[in-house]
């Protein structure tokens, strides 16, 4: 026995199997986890500005404490300052946008893999206790992150915490949760939900449902989000060209407002975690409500308003100047909701829901459309109608596609997108004092009112109209290839195929058919020189590789195609004209353009 494959008796550890944690315990353990290390990493750039820094004001303690007010805040907590020139204490609500990524990251993550550990089996944990035990985690951490920041010179408001907090933590983890669901569990999910409720709600739940069918919810969720995500990409393009235009201005304001390298840092990195909210006040700008800067002052396109006297920060370099907006202005910064009703209603009109299925299903090229939920037994296409032009064999979807569909659509759209726009501009905005400082930054109900707004007035009759032109090239597409496909089946019915049907004028013309029919599935160049019903290149004189190798017809067979044996082929004897013997009659420059069918007559050799 050799000693490297012996092993003697291993020590008993006192228990036969370890004892494993609950599951709850793990997910409890992932939120709290998260929200160390977003505390942490607060806590690691203040104590780097606080070393660096020449004239450090306070302690380590009280940069801790400052580290904690900033995580807090990222939250949407309101913190309240507590020593002020004017005497009360004094509120700052303005979430910096940039911060707040960090924890919706981090708690992401951990409901996603408190998600994975779950079992697929047990109904006992499903997403709303996966939510509940992460969110759980993560306040735990939070409270005691309230109790030891106060005592600084910003102080958490308990009454903002206390709703915000849970608040924050309950939607990531939630939506995170509901969003790792499979598709037929969240289905199985939203069954159950409407069993609990009483007849009358259930009722009402239903028929509002045969209107917003999950077709239209789905790309109406589509669009509003293209639609948001323009208005928002827009919204940095005007700040980003707003900055550099009064690039002097928003370098300037760095030396006087700080005096040392840390000073400049620490003001860097704030102007940078403050760039979100800038652009979500430029989209506001764009949609027409603007902005306030304090005392009932408005920054809008059609003019600004007088400010209160505020420091130069850098991003308030890009505040335009007291006055009334001029027509250059007024179409450059309408062009943002301007492309974005149009992108909502382009992604609305070429969707299933306003033209219906595509045409390569309707021509045979692509798949069926798979059986679910979403699918109803449809009727059956009319006598004499051509391939294509009804529904599907037995299938249809569910609520017809139409200008009614598309219409429901859009304003579905424009909700979704007018409450989203509603919800970031009022993240963005909030108080920096009291008095005329209590709100600054845009309104949140106008900048939703007039997003939802512009996405109607545009989007709509976008919509409708490329709704009406997908359908139209559709249609003129089908009716081509129909009639592609009778000329082919009428060609095919006499002894041969039609010359004309392999000339380039109609090959081309074939292509163009088929690529219009296959709904921007083949490629945009035009044909080579081939032949694509036999696979082989044509020659300049229209020949096939084929067609030269194929013997002319009736030319005699020569030795290598005769079986051993035989006697040689004497060939057909067919009546040749005066003067010309049978052989001369079948050479390869003979006219064969005698139809099989036809009888010939022979005639015995002389």
């Amino acid at each position: 026995m050799s000693p490297l494959t012996h092993r003697g008796p291993s020590l008993s550890s006192g228990r036969r199997h370890p004892r494993l944690l609950p599951l709850t315990s793990g997910w409890l353990l992932g939120g709290a986890v998260a929200a160390g290390l977003g505390l942490g990493l607060s806590v690691v750039v203040v104590l780097l500005l606080w070393t660096v820094s020449p004239y450090p004001v306070g302690g380590a303690d009280e940069a801790l404490r400052t580290a904690a007010d900033l995580w807090l805040l990222a939250h949407g907590a309101q913190l309240v300052r507590q020593e002020t020139l004017t005497g009360p204490v004094a509120p700052v609500g303005v979430t910096p946008l940039l911060l707040t990524a960090v924890p919706v990251w981090l708690l992401w993550r951990a409901t996603r893999e408190a998600m994975d550990t779950r079992p697929s089996t047990d109904d006992d944990y499903g997403p709303p206790e996966v939510a509940v035990w992460v969110s759980g985690g993560y306040l735990l951490v939070t409270a005691a992150v309230l109790a030891s920041a106060s005592g600084g010179p910003f102080e958490a408001d308990p009454v903002s915490a206390a709703c915000r907090l849970p608040l924050f933590a309950v939607l990531v983890t939630g939506f995170c949760a509901v969003r790792c669901l499979p598709p037929h569990a969240l289905a199985r999910s939203w069954a159950a939900l409407l069993a609990r409720l009483p007849d009358p709600a259930r009722s009402r739940v239903r028929g509002a449902l045969r209107l917003v069918t999950r077709e239209r919810a789905v790309v109406a969720v589509q669009a509003a989000g293209t639609a948001t995500v323009v208005l928002c990409a827009g919204g940095a393009a005007l700040l980003a060209a707003a900055l550099v235009w009064n690039a002097r201005a928003a370098f300037g304001a760095f030396p006087q407002l700080a005096g040392s390298a840390s000073g400049h840092l620490g003001l860097l990195l704030l102007t940078v975690a403050l760039l979100p909210n800038a652009a979500l006040w430029a989209t506001s700008y764009a949609l027409g409500p603007g902005f306030t800067l304090g005392a009932d002052s408005v920054a809008g396109p059609l003019g600004t308003t007088a400010a209160p006297l505020l420091p130069p920060f850098p991003l308030l370099a890009a505040v335009p100047e007291e006055g009334s907006g001029s027509v250059p202005q007024w179409c450059l910064t309408g062009l943002v909701p301007l492309l974005g009703g149009l992108l909502c209603g382009w992604w609305v009109g070429r969707s299933e829901v306003a033209v219906g299925p595509g045409p390569g299903a309707r021509l045979g090229l692509g798949p069926e459309p798979r059986p679910g939920p979403e699918l109803r037994p449809g009727p059956e296409p009319r006598p004499g109608a051509g391939p294509g032009l009804g529904p599907g064999p037995g299938r249809a979807l569910r609520g017809a596609p139409g200008w009614r569909a598309t219409v429901v659509t859009v304003l579905l759209a424009a909700v979704l997108c007018g409450a989203v726009t509603a919800l970031l501009t009022a993240s963005a905005s909030g108080p920096l004092g009291n008095g005329t400082l209590a709100h600054v930054g845009p309104y949140w109900w106008q900048a939703g009112g007039a997003a939802c707004a512009w996405t109607t007035a545009v989007g709509l009759p976008t919509a409708l109209w490329v709704g009406w032109w997908t359908r139209y090239r559709a249609r003129r597409a089908t009716a081509a290839a129909a009639q592609a496909v009778q000329a082919a089946v009428l060609a095919a019915q006499g002894h041969g195929p039609d010359p004309a049907w392999h000339t380039d004028e109609v090959r081309r013309a074939r292509w163009s058919v088929m690529k219009a029919a296959s709904g921007g599935l083949m490629p945009d160049f035009a044909p080579d020189d081939f032949d694509g019903d036999r696979g082989l290149e044509r020659s300049g004189t229209g020949e096939t590789e084929r067609e030269r190798r194929s013997p002319p017809p009736f030319a005699p067979r020569t030795d290598a195609d005769r079986k051993p044996g035989s006697a040689p082929d004497p060939g057909p004897d067919v009546a040749s004209p005066a003067g010309t013997s049978p052989r001369d009659d079948l050479s390869p420059s003979a006219d064969a353009s005698a139809r099989p069918d036809e009888t010939v007559q022979a005639v015995p050799a002389k």
